[in-house]
């Protein structure tokens, strides 16, 4: 028995200590998001050439109002902190990101490495609240990144998976 939960214990703490969310606010000196974005953008022009196409499907979760007017925005990474920003993915006419749906979104940006980073940015009121999204590039397999919180406004909150070797 004691076997047992040794084991339970050692997988448990594995687990959380590789995907922990980290939530992003304006007053760390990494998500100073007007600099940062600016960097990034050039950064990823002269690291690499060409474009990559990339898919994103967001599930917006059944606890989120039946629509919104939020403001959504999303960055993903690599290992090396190669980024792609994708600003207002949303569009309120549309009724893109209504509660207990998914949406599929396809991005044409920077050619990065394995996606191991994202993060969500919520800019309004309603009180959007993704569920899960899965982001797939050109040559590896998705990776699925779990909210089904809240998404504080006007900060990023989301998820690093990358290896911390």
């Amino acid at each position: 028995m004691k076997t047992l939960t040794l084991i339970f214990t050692f997988i448990m703490m594995t687990t959380f200590s590789h995907a922990t969310p980290t939530l992003i606010t304006q007053f760390q000196p990494q998500t100073n998001q007007s600099s940062m974005l600016n960097q990034t953008h050039q950064q990823n022009e002269t690291k690499h050439s060409g474009s990559c196409n990339y898919m994103v499907n967001i599930k917006t979760s059944c606890n989120s109002p039946s629509y919104t007017k939020d403001e959504v925005s999303l960055l993903f990474a690599d290992a090396d902190d190669s980024q792609v920003y994708v600003p207002r993915l949303d569009d309120p006419d549309s009724g893109t990101f209504e509660q207990c749906t998914t949406n599929e979104l396809e991005i044409l940006g920077p050619c990065i490495r394995k996606i191991c980073k994202l993060y969500l940015f919520r800019n309004g009121t309603d009180g959007w609240i993704p569920e899960t999204v899965t982001a797939y590039d050109y040559d590896n397999p998705p990776v699925k990144f779990y909210y089904n919180v809240d998404i504080p406004e006007d900060a990023g909150y989301g998820y690093n998976y990358c290896d911390k070797a």
